[in-house]
C-alpha cells in the first residue's frame, strides 16, 4: 500500500473520530456526577473509530443527526466513511467533504484545481508533503517513547524488590506501573504505611483492569493521529478518567472516612514532582488537582444513577460506533447510467459566443460516481456526481435563467418533470439533468458573483440521447525521449534490422502517473516493449504492422493490481490486429483469442472499470511513434468470467 493511501485512510478515520471525541466530551459533562468508570468506558468507541476504517450502519448513529450529511462520504460503500477520496490528487476538480454541507463547499472551493499543462496536479504535491510530514511525526513520537522507556529502565536499575512485583526506588518521587507482560509497581522509598496501602490498592486495580496495556496502546494510536489536536485532548481526558475511576474504586473499599487521608497521599506525590514524568509507556499519579476534587466529592452512587449511567454509556457507544444509514438513490437512478450523445441545443444564453449547431459532436457518460464529458477530439472532463432528485416547478425553472423572456424553453407541456443536481452546486460550471417525459436535457449552470440580481443561472441546455453502443473515441501515440537511455541499456541486445531505428517512450501521461508501466517503441520497425520493475517484455508482433496502437489500465480480474492492456497490429501481406494484456501478478503477456483482419483496433476506457474494443482508422500518420486513431465500430467488451480475462464471445 502506498504511504499516501495509508495517510488518507488515517486522515479519514481521524475526521470521524474527531466528531466522536466531541460527542464523548459532551456526554462526560452530563455524566459529571456519575462514577468515572463509565466516562472511562466511553473512550473505547473513540479508540475503535481511530483504528477501524469500517463499521456497521444503523438508524441509531450520531451521524444521522443534523447538521451531518454523509451522503458523499458514503459513496464508496456504507462500511466506511471517506471524506477525502483516495484519488483526490488526480481529480480535475478535487472535491472533499467533512460530512457537514455548509462546510463542504468552502473546503472544496479552496482546493487547487488540476493544471492540464503540468505533469503533476498541485494537490498531489500537497498530499505527498502531508504524507512525509505525517511519517516524520509518527517516527518522532515512537522514537521519543522508546528513548524515555530505555532511560526510565536505566534509572530503575537500582530498585529494590519489596514484594513479588512491587519495587522501591530512591530515584522516583511518585509511584507508577511499568511493563507489559510482567508489569511492576514502583514506589518511592520512605512511604508511610497508610500511604503505601492506598497507593498499592490503586496500582493493583490498574493491573487488574489491564491499564498497563491500554495506555501504551492508546499512545501508539495517538502517534498515528498526532496531527489531530482533539486526539491529544482525548488521550489526556482518557488518562484522567482512568486515574479517577481507580481512585473511586479504592475509596469504595476503604470507606468515606478515609477520603481526606487518601487525598493527602495524592498531594504529597504532587509536591515531590522533581523527576521527569514516567513517559507514555508507564503511568503514575497525574492530574492530581482534578483527582483530589473528585475524591472529596465522591459518594457511593445510588442504584438509579448506576443504571442510568450504564444505559447511557451503551447508547452513546452504539451511536458513536455506527455509521449512518445509507441514503438510497431512487430505484430508477441506475437506469441513467450509460453513454449519451448531443442531439440538439435547447437553450443557449444570449451572451454566449458559442452555438452548438447541427452536427456538433459531444458525448456524456453517466456512472454511479461521475459525469464524463468527451468532446470530438477525445478530450475528457470528469466530474463527481450526486444524483439528488427533485421535482421541477415550472416557475422555479423559469427563474433559473438570466433573462427570463429570451429563448427560455416552455416545460408546461411535459407531464413528468424531474431534475438531478448532478454535480456540486457550488462548482462553476455545475451540471443539472432534467428528465421530461421521455426526453433528457443536460443543463450547464454558471456562477456569477458580480451579478447583483442572480448569482447563478442556466447557461446552456442540450438535449441528449442514449447510445446503444459505446462512445466513439480518439487516441494518439506520441513519442518522447523520456527515459529512453535507461531502457536501451537494458534492451541493448535487441536488433531490429534497421540501421536508423530510433527508440521512443510512448507511455501515456496518465499511465505514468498511475502505474510503473513504461512502453517503448522503435520508429522504423514499430517493435514495441514494456519496461516493468527492471525487466523488458516484448509487446506482441510488429513486422509489417503498426506495433502497439493503443494502451489502457484496468483491474478487470479484481485482484487489486491494474493490468496493462494494449492492441497491436502486424503483417504486411495479411494485416491483422490483436488485443493482449500484461499480468503484473504472473509477470507475463496474454494474447486474447480474437483477430481483427485488415484493420487496426483501439482500446477504450468505459470509466466504470471495464474496457471495450473498437475497430479503428489511423490518421495523421507521422511515423510509427506519432499518429492518431479514431474508433469507427464497436467490437466487444473485455470481460472477466470463469476465472479468465477474455473477449465477450456473445458479441464477437
Amino acid at each position: 500500500m502506498r504511504m499516501e493511501t495509508l495517510f488518507l485512510k488515517v486522515l479519514n478515520m481521524s475526521i470521524t473520530a474527531a466528531y466522536v471525541i466531541l460527542a464523548v466530551l459532551l456526554i462526560r459533562l452530563l455524566l459529571k456526577r456519575a462514577p468515572k468508570k463509565y466516562s472511562y468506558l466511553l473512550w473505547v468507541v473513540v479508540l475503535f473509530r481511530l483504528v477501524c476504517p469500517t463499521s456497521f450502519s444503523s438508524e441509531l448513529s450520531i451521524f444521522n443527526a443534523n447538521p451531518f450529511d454523509m451522503t458523499t462520504a458514503q459513496k464508496d460503500g456504507e462500511v466506511a466513511l471517506s471524506y477525502v477520496p483516495a484519488d483526490v490528487g488526480y481529480m480535475e476538480s478535487p472535491r472533499v467533504t467533512v460530512g457537514i454541507p455548509t462546510v463542504n463547499a468552502i473546503l472544496s472551493d479552496r482546493l487547487p484545481a488540476a493544471v492540464p499543462a503540468a505533469s503533476v496536479n498541485p494537490l498531489q504535491i500537497w498530499i505527498l508533503l502531508g504524507t512525509i510530514l505525517w511519517c516524520l511525526g509518527v517516527a518522532a513520537l515512537l522514537i521519543y517513547s522508546i528513548v524515555t522507556f530505555i532511560r526510565l529502565r536505566r534509572r530503575l536499575a537500582t530498585a529494590v524488590r519489596l514484594d513479588n512485583h512491587i519495587f522501591e526506588s530512591e530515584n522516583i518521587r511518585s509511584p507508577f506501573v511499568l511493563g507489559f507482560i510482567k508489569p511492576r509497581i514502583y514506589i518511592p522509598f520512605g512511604l508511610g504505611e497508610r500511604e503505601r496501602m492506598h497507593i498499592l490498592r490503586h496500582e493493583a486495580y490498574h493491573l487488574k483492569r489491564k491499564d498497563h496495556l491500554i495506555k501504551p496502546i492508546a499512545f501508539l494510536v495517538l502517534a498515528f493521529h498526532w496531527f489531530n489536536p482533539l486526539v491529544w485532548l482525548a488521550f489526556a481526558s482518557m488518562a484522567k478518567d482512568m486515574e479517577m475511576s481507580c481512585d473511586e474504586k479504592v475509596l469504595s473499599e476503604i470507606g468515606a472516612g478515609k477520603t481526606k487521608e487518601y487525598c493527602t497521599s495524592l498531594l504529597s506525590f504532587a509536591a515531590n514532582y522533581r523527576f521527569p514524568s514516567a513517559g507514555p509507556l508507564a503511568f503514575g499519579e497525574t492530574s492530581v488537582r482534578e483527582r483530589v476534587k473528585n475524591a472529596l466529592r465522591f459518594k457511593a452512587p445510588k442504584k438509579g444513577v448506576v443504571a442510568f449511567s450504564a444505559v447511557a454509556c451503551m447508547i452513546v457507544v452504539a451511536a458513536c460506533a455506527a455509521n449512518p444509514t445509507v441514503n438510497e438513490m431512487p430505484k430508477d437512478t441506475e437506469k441513467l447510467y450509460g453513454s449519451y450523445s448531443f442531439e440538439k441545443q435547447v437553450y443557449m444564453n444570449p451572451l454566449s459566443s458559442f452555438i452548438a449547431l447541427e452536427g456538433h459532436k459531444e458525448y456524456y457518460t453517466l456512472t454511479e460516481n461521475s459525469l464524463i464529458i468527451t468532446d470530438e477530439a477525445g478530450n475528457q472532463q470528469k466530474l463527481a456526481t450526486n444524483y439528488e432528485r427533485t421535482t421541477v416547478d415550472k416557475q422555479e425553472f423559469n427563474n433559473s435563467f438570466m433573462m427570463n423572456s429570451i429563448g427560455v424553453p416552455d416545460i408546461a407541456s411535459y407531464k413528468e418533470r424531474y431534475q438531478y443536481a448532478l454535480t456540486n452546486p457550488s462548482a462553476s460550471p455545475a451540471y443539472r439533468l432534467y428528465l421530461l417525459d421521455d426526453e433528457m436535457w443536460l443543463a450547464k449552470i454558471r456562477k456569477d458573483t458580480a451579478n447583483i440580481q442572480k448569482s447563478e443561472y442556466i447557461w446552456s441546455i442540450y438535449k441528449v440521447s442514449k447510445l446503444d453502443g459505446r462512445v466513439p473515441v480518439k487516441a494518439a501515440i506520441v513519442g518522447t525521449r523520456d527515459g529512453v537511455d535507461a531502457f536501451l541499456a537494458l534492451n541493448k541486445d535487441f536488433k531490429s534490422g534497421y540501421d536508423t531505428d530510433t527508440c521512443y517512450n510512448i507511455t501515456p501521461a496518465y499511465m505514468k502517473e498511475n502505474s510503473e508501466y513504461r512502453i517503448f517503441k522503435y520508429d522504423q520497425s514499430s517493435a514495441s516493449f514494456l519496461l516493468y520493475e527492471g525487466n523488458v517484455y516484448p509487446l506482441g508482433e510488429w513486422f509489417g504492422g503498426f506495433g502497439v496502437t493503443s494502451m489502457a489500465l484496468a483491474d478487470i480480474d479484481r485482484d487489486g493490481r491494474s493490468e496493462l492492456y494494449f492492441t497491436y497490429s502486424w503483417g504486411s501481406g495479411l494485416h491483422r490486429s490483436h488485443a493482449a494484456y500484461f499480468s503484473p501478478a504472473a509477470k507475463q503477456i496474454v494474447t486474447l483469442e480474437y483477430t481483427h483482419l485488415n484493420g487496426d483496433m483501439l482500446l477504450t476506457d468505459n470509466h466504470d472499470g471495464s474496457l471495450s474494443l473498437f475497430a479503428a482508422a489511423i490518421s495523421s500518420v507521422g511515423g510509427f511513434v506519432n499518429f492518431e486513431m479514431e474508433g469507427t465500430e464497436f467490437i466487444s467488451d473485455i470481460v472477466y468470467a470463469n476465472g479468465q480475462i477474455s473477449i465477450n464471445r456473445e458479441i464477437v
